[in-house]
């Protein structure tokens, strides 16, 4: 179960350093535009998760017309978007935990990027979003897949077991499947459900420098209670830089899905 309050803890101090560190979340928010550029026109969107606007300013240059209702769990970040997107008027703000949407307005399009990870129970809340949608509205989104930081699990798996350790450590919550997503949606009443999937890398010198960076963007969520053993962290790093090392840097994969459906004009829940 993940604790709401400290993600609004954690992005709230990352809020300042996030642009310089969303490398690859940058990446899904433009694959994202691409995909809604090739869906339709949209004239009311709620953004769920806007963090300081990356994604708000590439929808209001998409959709000029459109009137953008912001929303983040965090007030630092939507006031740091609000700060970077002080020159649009047609963008409103929230704070807004997306699985508990307070807004009763209806929208066209609702969009998120690297959010729904964030999640602790996607069928509620497509089902919300479905209630919010208007006919033939759209619910689009980018999130991360179950192979994220595949090497980081392996590297602390391993050194557990080198070290004998009773405890099972694994850095970050589990990421659902495309799959089990696409029948989320279905099963909320989406129709024309469409995932895509691919794999991304990010290379860093060292580990720490890896994890200094998923901290720096509010990540750093961890499943366990009480505190890594400076053994147990110097064995999973060794283990990290030996076995997943690429030109003197060690890499960090991102597995990243994107997933789109509508909901249907003939359908009424």
């Amino acid at each position: 179960m993940i604790n709401k309050n400290q993600v609004v803890r954690r992005f709230g101090r990352s809020s300042t350093s996030y642009d310089e560190h969303a490398v690859v979340q940058k990446h899904m928010a433009a694959t994202l535009q691409a995909l809604l550029h090739k869906t339709g026109v949209f004239n009311r969107i709620l953004e769920i998760g806007c963090g300081t606007g990356g994604l708000t300013k590439m929808l209001a240059a998409l959709y000029p017309q459109a009137s953008i209702l912001a929303t983040d769990i965090s007030p630092d970040m939507l006031a740091a978007a609000q700060d970077n997107l002080s020159d649009f008027t047609n963008i409103r703000y929230a704070v807004e935990d997306g699985e508990q949407l307070q807004t009763r307005e209806t929208f066209d399009l609702i969009v998120s990027n690297a959010t729904f990870q964030w999640f602790n129970n996607h069928r509620q809340s497509y089902t919300g979003f479905f209630k919010r949608l208007s006919a033939n509205g759209c619910l689009a989104y980018a999130t991360f897949g179950p192979q994220t930081f595949y090497e980081l699990h392996q590297s602390f798996a391993t050194a557990n077991h080198l070290l004998n350790s009773q405890c099972d450590i694994r850095h970050g919550q589990h990421f659902p499947a495309a799959l089990k997503l696409q029948r989320s949606m279905e099963d909320a009443g989406f129709q024309d459900v469409l995932c895509t999937e691919e794999e991304l890398r990010e290379y860093f010198p060292t580990v720490k420098d890896f994890l200094r960076s998923v901290k720096k963007v509010g990540a750093n969520n961890t499943n366990y209670d009480g505190s890594i053993s400076r053994q147990l962290m110097f064995t999973m790093m060794g283990y990290y830089e030996q076995n997943f090392k690429e030109h003197d840097h060690i890499h960090a994969t991102y597995h990243t899905i994107y997933a789109l459906g509508r909901k249907s004009v003939n359908i009424n829940r």
